[in-house]
């Protein structure tokens, strides 16, 4: 992709429409605060993707609609490997679509307060014999003693705990097979993530894997940014740029998602019911057909963000 079309991207991500959905999506900031967190996050999302060229072939709204889920996370997608854009072919075009690293979760988790300590580890061919994996009742405790010597052979095991305030360690264990599984049932199971980084994204699933296991109520960051990982549901952010990016796209149909939460938050309810109320106004003046919905709308629920 040339100078001009990085412009155009550039130029996309600081409108101050794409510049709303961040402010929108963001949880915890209200006012003129919001406003310059989301018009940083935009910039920070163009440096990604200015060092990215297969991500300059994505198409805006998917860049957009990506990155508002991590805004709704309070999570930066930079060098830190919290969160990533990461480009995806649909139907043979290339869009922007948002993953957590293991660091996120990671982060999420540490969040509620309620966290003393989460943490998630390999465990290889070499240390089968020193490390000790015990289930009873269905609860784990791994004895994996540290080793001055670097382990080497496959991967074998991997293994996520925490310990939370009053709760005691949790810990979940995945054989390499289960792993597998995981990343066989991927969106993209032969992706560069999974190639390169196979380690980072083994630990992401067993803290993933983990998150089930522990008290959303005191847990809400943790447990919805696994959620929205393996797209089990969406948080109310990403109805509100879903439908933002329709109807600026000139769509006069609101996506209705299969798996939206009952109960969204008044902030999210107050924006839909506004861009509803644009689309009626809208068709009562204009009295036309109702346009194509745009190919980035028409997709599947559970295509738009990849199990891993």
């Amino acid at each position: 992709m040339g100078a001009n079309e990085l412009s155009l991207i550039k130029k996309g991500l600081l409108t101050d429409s794409a510049i709303g959905v961040f402010k929108d999506a963001l949880p915890n900031a209200t006012g003129t605060k919001a406003l310059e967190i989301a018009k940083r996050f935009a910039k920070m999302v163009y440096t990604v993707i200015s060092l990215n060229p297969t991500l300059q072939s994505c198409s805006v709204p998917s860049i957009i609609r990506a990155a508002s889920i991590s805004a709704s996370l309070d999570l930066d997608i930079d060098t830190r490997g919290l969160a990533y854009l990461v480009p995806y072919k649909n139907k043979g075009v290339l869009e922007a679509q948002f993953q957590i690293g293991y660091l996120g979760l990671i982060e999420l988790a540490y969040r509620s307060g309620k966290v003393k300590y989460i943490s998630a580890h390999c465990i290889y061919k070499s240390e089968e014999k020193t490390t000790s994996v015990i289930r009873i009742d269905g609860r784990y405790e791994v004895k994996h003693p540290f080793s001055y010597t670097k382990p080497t052979g496959e991967m074998i095991a991997v293994y996520a705990t925490a310990e939370i305030e009053g709760l005691g360690p949790q810990t979940v264990v995945l054989r390499k097979d289960e792993i597998e599984k995981f990343r066989k049932l991927s969106k993209a199971p032969d992706s560069p993530a999974w190639k390169n980084h196979f380690e980072a994204m083994a630990k992401k699933t067993a803290i993933r894997q983990l998150a089930k296991f522990l008290p959303k109520s005191i847990m809400e960051d943790f447990s919805k940014g696994a959620a929205i990982d393996e797209h089990e549901n969406f948080v109310a952010a990403q109805v509100t740029a879903a439908e933002t990016i329709e109807l600026e796209a000139g769509s006069e149909t609101i996506t209705e998602f299969a798996d939206e939460p009952k109960e969204v938050n008044a902030k999210a309810q107050s924006q839909a019911d506004k861009l509803r109320k644009l689309e009626a106004e809208k068709e009562a003046v204009e009295k036309t057909t109702t346009p194509k919905t745009p190919s980035f709308m028409e997709e599947k629920v559970d295509e738009i963000y990849p199990a891993l």
